[in-house]
């Protein structure tokens, strides 16, 4: 964008990210057991065990285990409510990080994007896509809507 990165670094505080996916009508909300094919495309992210940790630290997975065996997932079967689409509103999804020193001094090295993502990962910054799992195993969304937004 041109911004000399001296600029970045000293004004930045925090970033955040954000995407709006559909919230599951209440009024028609159903549990499902999630099919075979969800759960390998699940495991098969290279995030997948830091995803997990993620969740368990919350309190949304269980501790023993495979923790994604006994998963329930939700949709919306339509209804007067949400006018037959199974979604009423929507949510946000989020990621955020606060630029400390070691973050000011990638900006100030001019690193990528990527690398400074990398970072604060692996700091422990909770991901979009991993906020948005939270979200559809508590069944506020689907699955479908966080890989729609968060991949």
């Amino acid at each position: 964008m041109g911004v000399e990165p001296f600029l970045l670094a000293s004004t930045l505080a925090l970033a955040v990210a954000q995407r709006l996916v559909r919230r599951i009508c209440l009024s028609c909300r159903e549990s499902a057991a999630p099919e075979a094919s969800i759960l390998e495309s699940l495991r098969a992210r290279p995030d997948f065990d830091q995803t997990i940790r993620v969740l368990q630290s919350e309190g949304v997975l269980g501790q023993a285990g495979d923790s994604l065996s006994s998963i329930r997932l939700f949709h919306g079967s339509g209804c007067v409510q949400c006018h037959g689409s199974g979604f009423r509103g929507r949510t946000a999804v989020f990621e955020l990080f606060e630029i400390d020193d070691r973050i000011r001094a990638m900006i100030m090295e001019r690193r990528d994007a990527s690398s400074i993502r990398a970072e604060v990962i692996g700091r422990g910054m909770k991901t979009m896509f991993q906020d948005g799992l939270a979200k559809a195993l508590l069944g506020e969304t689907t699955l479908e809507e966080v890989f729609r937004v968060a991949l």
